[in-house]
């Protein structure tokens, strides 16, 4: 029996030799596997059918790259193939001897998959070549060191978002911006990944990803997605926020670009905790509205998608319990009409 090995393909395709030769899956006799990796891909299905999917992903992702993106695609590959190793096993590092028990094949089912969660992100919108960029860290948690099977003994952090495929003038400052906001996210791009170079908490995992919402006229909007979880709480924590890029004016979206004068922050505050009662009724947790004035005026809680309203994203525990999930709040434009500066209309269409 023959498994697809999306991963040892990979490897085998990033040769200096063949610079510009497309990734190409390979078959993989799986009586010559070798290490305990390739081992645990032969013997498990589920595994097996997330490497699959993890070689469909990847080929979809890199076709119609430039040379500069395709480079940027493979190099994060690579270090994502040295993060699965590393993050399944008892101490972060390769496993050498032995085998992955149930446990550390569901981690790396989970690995792979996120991982082509990733690459399908590349894709035309409106005509415009997206692709992303990611990076990766593992490191042992010391906690432990003196348990053995700790079911969380490597601190995974993850850290994705898009770029843009162009030689449009506004598509290197795009780019530089996403870049900058997810470096806000994360320390991890800043090393290569190992211990010493990444300050992240190491008993903790980290998932973060800026992802296109959706592209417009002038205006690129991406989601930004956060997640932590403390090794041993009983559930992580997440944040669901925006970025709003105007191509024209080759620069991120700013609050004058919408609302103009004195009144419109204390104006769209009392609307939206109006609009928070009337869609969460008792579900609401909000005695004293004051504290998310900030939030309700900060672009990054703004998401513009339905031409009928502002909807207003607020984050778990912020304004109802956990358990809820993170609450949203429609302000119709019609309301917020007297506030609206001469360029709403431009941005909001």
């Amino acid at each position: 029996m023959s498994r697809h090995l999306a991963l040892l393909a990979l490897a085998l395709s990033v040769t200096p030799a063949l610079p510009n030769v497309a990734v190409q899956a390979a078959s993989f006799d799986c009586a010559k596997a070798s290490t305990p990796f390739e081992k645990a891909i032969c013997a498990s299905d589920g595994l097996s059918a997330a490497d699959e999917r993890l070689a469909k992903s990847y080929a979809t992702a890199i076709g119609g790259l430039s040379d500069k993106a395709l480079a940027g695609v493979r190099e994060d590959q690579r270090a994502w193939l040295d993060f699965a190793q590393q993050s399944c096993s008892p101490d972060a590092k390769p496993l050498t001897t032995g085998t992955y028990g149930e446990n550390a094949q569901q981690c790396l089912i989970n690995l792979f998959n996120g991982r082509s969660g990733v690459l399908e992100s590349s894709r035309m919108i409106n005509g415009m070549r997206f692709y992303p960029r990611a990076h990766y860290a593992a490191m042992p948690d010391p906690n432990a060191e003196d348990e053995q099977d700790a079911p969380w003994a490597v601190a995974q952090h993850e850290l994705s978002y898009v770029q843009l495929d162009s030689e449009e003038p506004f598509a290197a400052t795009f780019n530089t911006f996403v870049e900058a906001e997810a470096n806000k996210l994360s320390d991890i791009a800043g090393g290569d990944g190992s211990e010493q170079d990444v300050e992240s908490d190491a008993t903790s995992d980290t998932s973060n990803s800026i992802e296109v919402k959706e592209v417009g006229g002038n205006q690129i909007s991406l989601d930004v997605t956060t997640y932590w979880y403390g090794h041993g709480a009983a559930h992580g924590n997440y944040g669901l926020t925006y970025l709003h890029y105007l191509r024209e004016e080759d620069r991120a979206l700013e609050a004058k670009d919408i609302f103009t004068g004195k009144r419109w922050q204390a104006e769209l505050l009392d609307l939206t905790v109006e609009a928070l009662k009337d869609e969460h009724g008792e579900n609401l947790m909000l005695d004293d509205t004051s504290y998310i004035a900030d939030a309700v005026a900060d672009p990054s809680r703004w998401d513009l998608s339905d031409p009928y309203a502002l909807i207003l994203q607020f984050e778990p525990y912020e304004v109802s319990a956990y358990a809820y999930g993170a609450p949203t709040a429609r302000v119709s434009w019609e309301k917020l009409q007297p506030y609206l500066s001469e360029t709403a209309d431009q941005v909001r269409y």
